[in-house]
């Protein structure tokens, strides 16, 4: 599932649904926000440029819901 928030972020940070599943399922690291809130990151390669992706969502008892995704080149503040 995707917040409205997150399709519009993913429309305007040219980030795809495919990225996001992929790093949500194969993070390299995932960090516990809050009770059932998470962020996972993942490194990705786009247009030869290496990026990490950041997905957050919220666990349901049924799913996971992306409320946010971006991407950032900030390696050393995230895969400490």
């Amino acid at each position: 599932m995707f917040s409205e928030h997150a399709r519009n972020q993913m429309l305007e940070r040219n980030i795809s649904k495919e990225e996001i599943i992929s790093t949500i399922a194969n993070p390299e690291k995932i960090i516990k926000q809050a009770q059932k809130k998470f962020q996972t990151i993942k490194l990705i390669k786009k247009n030869d440029e290496k990026y990490l992706i950041m997905v957050i969502y919220r666990q349901t008892n049924s799913a996971k819901k992306v409320i946010t995704a971006f991407l950032t080149t900030k390696f050393k503040k995230y895969l400490k």
